[in-house]
């Protein structure tokens, strides 16, 4: 049983290495390096030397060609559609930016009034009414104090005036009386220088 068994063996061993190679199984194969392995797998390999024939070259360098080709082609699908997008994206950020100032400026509109022909911020026109309140408010409360201070001056001195006024009264009808009885005294006295020179 050893010796059929070792019979088969060799028989085997034999086989394999006499065995003819399929020169064309790589064509079979999907991908570039799974291609170049099996192409390399089916030489004919001696002494650290590979062997091939012109046609077995031919062929692969046709698919290596081919397969070249079709990635440069991808690339150059895949160049086209990242231009195409890159411009498909620029175009969108520019309305973006169109779509941002309109809403910028919408916002600006809404956010101002038109006061004299001016669009004014609508936070910097109410600071400026509630300043200009302010300031109508603090000049009525001066003037107000003015006036009041005029009004008690006024009083005061019509106070005086009246002080005065009955002063001068007293003071005229004082002078009055005086004039008079000096005029009466001055008469008197005249009437009797009268009554003396008459009676000398």
């Amino acid at each position: 049983m050893k010796k059929i068994f070792a019979l088969v063996v060799l028989v085997l061993v034999v086989s394999g290495s006499f065995a003819q190679k399929d020169i064309n199984a790589w064509k079979q194969e999907q991908s570039l390096p799974n291609q170049y392995e099996v192409f390399k797998k089916n030489l004919n390999f001696w002494n650290g030397s590979y062997f091939l024939e012109e046609d077995q070259l031919d062929d692969f360098y046709e698919a290596l060609t081919d397969t070249i080709g079709l990635l440069e082609n991808n690339v150059d699908q895949k160049n086209s559609q990242i231009r195409n997008l890159n411009s498909e994206l620029s175009t969108r950020d520019e309305q973006m930016s169109t779509l941002q100032q309109q809403l910028d400026e919408s916002l600006k509109l809404q956010n101002s009034i038109v006061f004299l022909g001016m669009p004014i911020n609508k936070n910097a026109y109410s600071v400026t009414m509630y300043l200009l309140i302010a300031g109508v408010l603090v000049l009525a409360g001066f003037v107000f104090l003015l006036y009041k201070r005029s009004l008690a001056v006024t009083h005061r001195t019509k106070k005086d005036y009246d002080e005065l006024k009955e002063e001068y009264e007293v003071h005229k009808k004082n002078a009055l009386e005086r004039y008079t009885k000096i005029n009466m005294e001055l008469h008197q006295t005249r009437l009797e220088q009268k009554r003396g020179s008459i009676k000398s």
